[in-house]
C-alpha cells in the first residue's frame, strides 16, 4: 500500500488501539545527479508500539545509514 498516498477506503480507516505494534513504512524517490539523474527509491521500515499515553519506537529508530561505494 506504499503508493496509495490519497487514502485507502475502509482498510485505511483502521483505528489504532493501545498495546498494539505497527510497522511504519516510509519511502522517498529522488533523482541522483551522479547517476545521470536516475530516480532512486529509498525505503525505510520501523516498528512502533501504540501505548495508552501515546506511542514509541520498539527499539529506537534508524538515524543514519552506511553508504557503500
Amino acid at each position: 500500500m506504499t503508493d496509495y498516498q490519497t487514502g485507502v477506503p475502509v482498510r485505511g480507516d483502521y483505528v489504532f488501539h493501545p498495546d498494539t505494534w505497527h510497522s511504519i513504512e516510509l519511502n522517498v524517490r529522488h533523482p541522483v545527479p551522479e547517476w545521470g539523474g536516475q530516480e532512486v527509491r529509498f525505503a525505510l521500515e520501523e516498528d512502533a508500539a501504540i501505548l495508552a499515553d501515546g506511542w514509541d519506537w520498539i527499539d529506537g529508530r534508524q538515524t543514519e545509514f552506511y553508504l557503500i561505494r
